[in-house]
């Protein structure tokens, strides 16, 4: 009995050491990179959201990343332009999978119904951003984003800049 504790005891041990040293490298994916480019963003044919939704979209993870990085110092250099020298270059491209823009009907609901209402006019911009290497092309990070927008600031575009600034906040993660 006390051998077979004493065994799941080291089990248990050996498991909680390999899921920590490995959160710890999946924490440093965007580590030893000192140039991040934002390339493109593109917009799923089938999304359903105008093609005007894109540059905003890229304006806003520029934006939010060169506002983190101006705290944080991640990166040299934050760019949409990519470097002649590859070296020590993530490259981020996005690309907008659907969004759901706030109906009229839920606005004027959301009037007459005092403290609720606010979370009935919600937009939403469903998006995936890839870490791309500049030397090898492989993706270093794949992220999903569902950013909502709720109460008076219920539009798409506010959506896409909370989704921007979440993303600034998964490379404050992962550097």
């Amino acid at each position: 009995m006390v051998n077979r504790f004493g065994r799941l005891i080291v089990f248990m041990t050996v498991i909680a050491v390999f899921c920590c040293y490995g959160q710890a490298l999946a924490k440093k994916r965007l580590k030893g990179y000192d140039t991040l480019v934002v390339s493109s963003v593109t917009v799923k044919p089938d999304a359903g959201i105008p093609e005007r939704y894109a540059p905003n979209l890229k304006d806003a993870i520029l934006r939010q990343m060169q506002r983190y990085n101006a705290k944080y110092k991640w990166f040299k250099k934050i760019t949409t332009k990519m470097p002649s020298s590859k070296a020590g270059v993530v490259v981020l491209d996005a690309e907008i999978l659907s969004y759901a823009p706030p109906s009229a009907g839920r606005r004027v609901g959301r009037s007459f119904i005092p403290g609720v209402g606010g979370h009935l006019g919600s937009a939403s911009v469903q998006f995936t951003c890839k870490f791309i290497d500049g030397e090898k092309g492989t993706v270093v990070l794949n992220q999903d984003v569902n950013a909502s927008s709720s109460g008076s600031d219920d539009t798409v575009e506010y959506a896409i800049e909370r989704g921007a600034e979440y993303m600034a906040k998964v490379v404050k993660k992962n550097r």
